[in-house]
């Protein structure tokens, strides 16, 4: 150590006056922030500015010796500092030496574009923002040493950092700064911001601060900070370079620089071989040391690093210092990172850890390596905390961690071989997440998993397992280098990947990328897979496979070796392409980081056999007059040789069981007897089953290209007796399956399926059914045919799965009588209103059993599929088609097959186009138990798909990715979310689907559809263009977390697009009626929302308001029936939550006033999307867009009155559009049994986002300035009256809420002769400007006013720095003098960036400003 560790912490002290006094006296008063005393204190103070016309020719010096500066500097004028060196080039013979500086209201001293100056022996104390100031990242070669900075301030008047200020700003590292003290502040002592070009004056782009190289930190100190000591951080990272803004990386080092009682001593937060010598930290709250995203080699010279430090978690007096959290070093989560030399003191306190990894991550990041050598560890048994089981790989280069020297430390998982790695209680700070010491020739290596198909393997965890045991891998959106799995693996050893609950799949693929390997690493990846593939890829190419297992000696990177009897799948992965000699042994600075290596693993099974297509076959087109019959042993003679009935020429016979049939072209087969359980069965001609008896067909595929496949020509002619169509998985599952997979019927030709319908499919409850009630009343008489067959009674609960399936053993009337009780309550009522309007909120029943049943023989949820598609053959060109009616399709669907060139659904339509009038349909049908969706349509035209009852399907009932298709009359029921289905948490799974997926599919027709019971969405669509006849009418939605959903996530169109959702009814939705999220303007229209927490929301993007473009967009709502509560309303049902929207938690609105439901938000436009559900529906996060303005017309409002629940409300603002709300309009509005109270409703403004990272140091706007205007007299009983925010709340009320006179701008709280107008004589009332029309409504938390017009009025700021100078408060002054009002505009638009800290990044784009204009 080159310090000494015995070390006595003095509390610094500095002289404050001086032999000259500088004192800035003013009469003017305005703003001075919020910390401290400073509140009525002038801050329009004496400056110093020492400039010259041309720089650089000695044309200015300036020699400030043993000054007191006092009352200096200007608050909110640029350039008005205390001591400031203005643009002035050269100014070596220059300095500031032995000052005070104290009580300042615009820094201390301020070097700008100034070289060379000499800053030093001074004292700078309560000092407004930056105390010792760099600014446009020119400033090279000036000297600041022995200077002390105490007590530096938040100024919120300045750029945006100075609300997150720092004692020294350094902005180009090419300065010297040492012997520096810094001392009680809030934020930073010293903050290295090196952007990549300079800013102000001095632009240019062809310099880079970012890249140059470091001047001197040489034995500076800081204390007591808010933040951290010392803290290197801009958004492109700091690269030192050789050569200006190129070259090679060099180094770049911060020395002897000692921090206490902060919250971390010293943090680096990306750049490249950045490292820290001889520090020395204590008592600091979180870590000593940090560095977070930083790259480089290993070793002293080319490394990102710490040497030669000591690092005390507590002194002896202050145990309280160290808490469970605070590490002393914490490496950074990307690269490599080395730490030599480094004492560890007192780490013996709760959780509390020398070391600890991945600085900043998220869950499930990391895997990155340290290494360490000349590590001491004084009474600190805590050595090592892990977050997770792949966090961070420890290499101990010495034996100084361990006590073995090239040990490493890695978390305790189940693969870590139990002969060489033991768990350690030094490594175990986190008790959960135990650390193991893995001794010998271990080496650990980082592998990503990345771009997998099929995308069903998105959410899932990756599941690693070797004969020790298993390591299970989260699926993580945000992983370090993009989306996918991420894990440790080590040399040498062989480990299974399988993807949890994903066995099924034959065609998989993926990519990984393995980190660290150097000559001769190598180990292998095995799966298992069901079939045998018939290609395999590991690297660019296909290969062949090995005749055994890949020897690392003798074979390269990504050799495979495929086992045909335990159809295990194993490739290597190995650093070199050929065998060349290992590198000996390399510690520390020797060591090499190595090198990546990528794997494009795929595995693919082709349709047919050889992966040739058969010769095409004709299609069959008339009946013969006499069929071939199954049951003729003759018939069997016609059959190809070699297959099923006809094994070789001599021989023929009725089919065996196993038997793989042939049906030739020319070939009408009927199935006139008992068929056995058949293998494959290829139909080119046609085969028909008779229709005087029942039939049990099961096979493995039923294939048919050009043929057919025939029971019930039509639906005037069905089917009448029982068929059964059973798909089954075969018995040597490697049999060939043609990539259709098994248990399929691949129709290439035509498939007729007409059963016996008689009467409707599904009918409406007529009386709500109480738990433990066996017999149910609909509200229509159903069909005789019902008798013994299963029906489903829809959910009304907030359980998708309260949907209950039973068998009718008896019907009288509309009375059905079931074969047990029913367990969960399901409504059947029907409600007036007090208009008249009659209002229905019953359950629907369905019939599921037909005497046509398609079924699969499931496991695994892997169950029977249809797919009618097309196939090109030998120059011709088949084209599927089913007429599908009455039929029963039972354990269909295929878990996880969800891409739409793969869609292993009940039955998809894939590739048809446009199809002709009635050659495929699929009617009244029922679909029992599916495990994918049910009925999809791709890239196919024209189908009508109508009065089909689906039950029990995964993510979507019916999908369709093409659109101009017909649904009429579906219901469709119990509908899961397949990121928990079957007690899944697939917490990173972000899909989110509709049980009707419409929203790649536009001209649709919908009509009379019901959805009932859906985990996430029932419709979701980019509804009808506003400009087009409409086509969707009577459609229904019950009991899902959202209706409908017209939501388009991201993207950009037309600017005159308007997107409509017309003429649907949605009631006890979980969540949000109507949810709208797209950049066209939209419209709700003719709909009705009932007994949910909101009826409608609307957020309206694009285009961004950083491109200052606008657009006259609206949001719209119209003829429509909001009803807060209906007579079926519970409190208890309102307040309960569903399983799925416990795994959300807070991502839904959640309900309005004291939880009570609201009927419409007022619309929110904003720059973008909101990344939901990644983020919250109903966030209007982004930048406000410049234009937009909302439309309510013709709106009934009903029974929005208060409950035990809480507050009904009819109109209120968005509590999450907290930037800006756009003006309102309503007419045409009608209130029922809803009291004026209960109108409308403005929300606070949050008090959380008073913080740095967002509204800063004051309530946001977006709240505050609120519009609604009266249009017709019908909200506010006068024609254009208007209703305005409480922009006065508050008013010099509560200090959090920052407003108050104090917050008043200087330039209009003076006279022309600078004496102070006192505000009672100039604008004695605060906020929007009023009259005596107006008064205030407690209840909305707003005003109405009558003789006012508001309008709202936009300031835009264009210039460069649009996104870092803050430019207000900005005051409006409405009629000075005794009845004057004013009002403030102190909104910032924010994002919340990646890193915890970096919230100084405030963005100031515009200001919305409501103006009034008097009758």
């Amino acid at each position: 150590m080159s310090r000494s560790r015995e070390m006595l912490a003095l509390t610094s002290v500095w002289l404050l006056r001086a032999v000259t006094l500088l004192l800035g006296l003013t009469t003017q008063s305005c703003f001075n922030g919020r910390h401290g005393d400073e509140i009525g204190g002038d801050q329009f103070g004496a400056t110093v500015i020492l400039s010259g016309k041309f720089p650089d020719l000695d044309l200015v010096m300036g020699r400030i010796e043993y000054v007191e500066v006092t009352k200096a500097g200007q608050a909110f004028q640029l350039g008005r500092y205390p001591l400031h060196f203005h643009l002035a080039g050269d100014m070596g013979g220059s300095y500031i030496r032995g000052c005070s500086i104290h009580h300042t209201y615009n820094r201390a001293v301020t070097m700008h574009a100034t070289n060379n100056l000499l800053v030093e022996h001074n004292v700078a104390y309560n000092n407004m923002g930056h105390a010792i100031f760099t600014e446009d990242g020119v400033e090279q070669n000036s000297v600041v040493q022995y200077n002390l900075a105490v007590y530096t301030r938040t100024s919120s008047s300045l750029l945006n950092v100075d609300v997150t200020r720092s004692s020294f700003w350094v902005v180009n590292p090419n300065n010297i700064f040492r012997h520096n003290a810094a001392a009680s502040g809030t934020h930073f002592g010293y903050w290295y911001r090196l952007d990549h070009h300079p800013s102000g004056p001095s632009t240019t782009n062809i310099y880079c601060q970012n890249t140059e190289q470091m001047g001197l930190f040489f034995n500076n100190t800081a204390h007591s900070m808010g933040r951290y000591g010392l803290w290197v951080f801009s958004n492109p990272g700091y690269h030192p370079k050789s050569d200006i803004c190129g070259g090679r990386d060099v180094v770049a080092k911060w020395e002897s620089f000692t921090a206490w009682h902060c919250e971390r001593g010293a943090e680096a937060v990306s750049g490249t071989k950045l490292q820290f010598h001889n520090f020395v930290m204590l008592d600091n709250q979180q870590a000593g040391m940090e560095m977070v995203s930083v790259k480089g080699g290993f070793g002293q010279d080319d490394s990102p690093g710490i040497f030669n430090s000591l690092v005390v978690c507590h002194l002896a007096l202050n145990s309280s210092a160290c808490t469970s959290g605070t590490s002393g070093i914490v490496a950074p989560k990307t690269q490599i990172f080395s730490i030599s030399n480094v004492t560890f003191v007192n780490f013996d306190e709760g959780g509390s850890a020398a070391l600890s990894g991945c600085s900043q991550c998220r869950n499930y990041q990391g895997g990155y390596r340290a290494q360490v050598k000349g590590l001491a560890f004084e009474n600190s048994p805590n050595k090592i905390r892990f977050q997770w089981e792949h966090e961070t790989i420890w290499i101990d280069a010495d034996g100084s961690l361990t006590g073995e020297p090239e040990a490493n430390v890695v978390p305790t998982m189940g693969i870590l071989p139990t002969d060489s790695c033991t768990q350690e209680a030094a490594f175990s700070v986190t008790k959960n997440v135990p650390g193991s010491v893995c001794r010998g020739a271990m080496k650990f290596l980082r592998v990503a998993v990345t771009n997998p198909s099929p995308s069903s393997l998105l959410g899932k965890d990756l599941v690693v397992s070797n004969d020790f045991g298993a390591t299970h891998i989260p699926y993580l959106m945000l992983h370090i280098g993009g989306a996918g799995w991420m894990g440790l693996v080590y040399t040498g050893a062989t480990f299974d990947f399988n993807f949890e609950n994903a066995n099924q799949f034959v065609n998989m693929s993926y990519k990984t990328n393995t980190k660290f390997m150097t000559r001769n690493d190598h180990y292998f990846v095995k799966h298992t897979l069901t079939q045998t593939p018939d290609r395999i890829e590991t690297t660019k190419g296909e290969r062949e496979s090995l005749e055994s297992l890949p020897d690392p000696t003798t074979n390269i990177h990504g050799d495979f070796y495929w086992d045909t009897d335990s159809k295990e799948l194993t490739y290597m992965v190995s650093h070199s392409k050929k065998t060349t000699k290992r590198h000996g042994n390399m510690v520390f600075d020797d060591r090499v980081p190595g090198q990546s290596r990528q794997i494009s693993f795929s595995v693919y099974k082709c349709q047919h056999k050889g992966c040739s297509a058969p010769d095409p076959r004709p299609v069959p087109t008339t009946h013969p007059d006499a069929p071939f019959r199954w049951s003729d042993v003759e018939t069997w003679k016609h059959m190809p040789v070699s297959t099923g009935g006809h094994p070789t020429e001599a021989e023929y016979s009725l089919p065996v069981e196993g038997d793989e049939i042939v049906i030739p072209e020319s070939m009408w087969l009927v199935v006139d007897t008992a068929t056995l359980k058949l293998g494959r069965v290829f139909v080119y001609g046609t085969i028909e089953f008779d229709d005087t008896m029942d039939h049990r067909f099961e096979a493995t595929i039923i294939y048919i290209q050009g043929g057919s496949l025939v029971a019930g020509y039509s639906s005037d002619t069905p089917f009448t007796h029982s068929l059964i169509i059973r798909l089954m998985d075969p018995e040597d599952v490697d049999a060939y399956s043609m990539n259709l997979g098994w248990k399929t019927i691949g129709v290439f030709g035509y498939l007729r399926l007409h059963g016996q319908v008689c009467g409707r499919s599904w009918h409406k409850l007529g009386a709500t059914v109480e738990v433990g009630t066996g017999h149910i009343t609909l509200a229509e008489d159903p069909d005789a045919s019902w008798l013994n067959k299963e029906v489903g009674v829809t959910t009304t609960g907030k359980e998708a799965t309260e949907s209950e399936v039973r068998r009718v053993v008896a019907i009288n009337g509309a009375t059905l009588t079931l074969d047990s009780a029913l367990k969960f309550q399901h409504l059947g009522e029907i409600h007036t209103l007090s208009d008249g309007t009659s209002i229905t909120l019953a359950g629907e029943v369905g019939l599921l059993s037909q005497n046509i049943t398609v079924e699969g023989i499931t496991e695994n949820s892997n169950g029977g599929r249809i797919l009618v598609s097309t196939v090109f053959q030998n120059g011709k060109h088949y084209v599927g088609s089913a007429q599908v009616d009455g039929v029963e399709f039972r354990n269909m669907g295929q878990e996880g097959f969800t891409d739409i060139t793969d869609p292993r659904y009940s039955i998809a339509f894939l590739g048809l186009d446009a199809i002709g009038d009635h050659s495929s349909y699929v009617k009244r049908s029922s679909f029992n138990v599916n495990y994918n969706v049910a009925v999809g349509l791709i890239k196919t035209l024209n189908m009508v798909v109508e009065e089909n009852v689906i039950y029990h399907v995964l993510d979507s009932g019916i999908r369709d990715e093409t659109g101009s298709n017909t649904y009429r009359w579906n219901l469709i029921t119990t509908v899961f979310f397949l990121g928990t289905y079957e007690d899944r948490q697939e917490t990173e799974n972000l899909n989110w689907s509709g049980a009707f997926q419409l929203d790649n599919a536009p001209n649709t027709v919908l009509t009379g559809n019901v959805v009932a019971g859906a985990e996430q969405a029932g419709y979701k669509t980019l509804g009808e263009l506003c400009k087009d006849t409409t086509w969707w009418m009577g459609n229904e939605v019950h009991n899902a977390i959202y209706g409908v959903m017209l939501w388009k996530k991201g993207g950009t169109g037309p600017l005159t697009d308007c997107c409509r959702l017309n003429n649907f009814y949605t009631w006890r939705i979980s969540d949000t009626g109507f949810y709208v999220q797209h950049y066209a303007s939209s419209l709700i229209t003719n709909v009705v929302s009932m007994d949910s927490p909101l009826g409608a929301m609307q957020i309206i993007y694009e285009p961004d308001s950083l491109s200052h473009k606008f657009h006259p967009k609206t949001a719209n709502a119209s003829h429509s029936l909001f009803v807060g509560v209906s007579p079926s309303h519970t409190c208890e049902y309102q307040a309960s939550k569903s399983r799925i929207m416990k795994f959300y938690g807070d991502k839904f609105f959640g309900g309005g006033v004291g939880g009570g439901n609201t009927g419409i938000l007022l619309a929110s436009f904003t720059s973008g999307s909101n990344m939901a559900p990644l983020m919250t529906f109903s966030n209007a996060g982004t930048y406000p867009a410049l234009y937009g303005s909302t439309h309510f017309e013709g709106l009934t409002f009903h029974n929005f009155r208060d409950t035990d629940c809480g507050r009904g409300t009819a109109l209120m603002v968005n509590p999450q559009s907290e930037d800006a709300n756009h003006p309102t309009f309503v007419k045409c509005l009608l209130f029922l049994n809803t009291p004026q109270e209960n109108y409308m409703y403005i929300p606070r403004p949050n008090l959380s986002s008073i913080d740095p990272s967002e509204c800063v140091d004051t309530d946001c706007d977006g709240l505050k300035k609120v519009v609604v205007t009266d249009v017709d007299g019908s909200l506010l009983g006068e024609k254009d009256a208007t209703v305005i925010s409480q922009a006065d709340w508050e008013w010099d009320g509560d200090p959090r809420r920052g407003i108050g006179d104090y917050r008043i701008p200087l330039p209009i709280r003076q006279n022309p002769d600078g004496s102070q107008i006192e505000a009672a004589d100039k604008f004695p009332n605060k906020g929007i400007v009023r009259d005596t029309s107006c008064a205030v409504v407690p209840s909305w938390q707003a005003w109405k006013c009558f003789s006012l017009r508001c309008r709202l009025m936009i300031i835009e700021s264009i210039d460069t720095d649009t996104e870092v100078r803050r430019l207000s408060p900005i005051a409006l002054i409405a009629n000075p003098g005794p009845s004057g009002y004013v009002d403030l505009l102190l909104l910032f638009l924010l994002y919340t960036p990646w890193f915890r800290h970096i919230f100084v990044h405030a963005f100031i784009l515009y200001y919305f400003i409501l103006l009034y204009f008097f009758v």
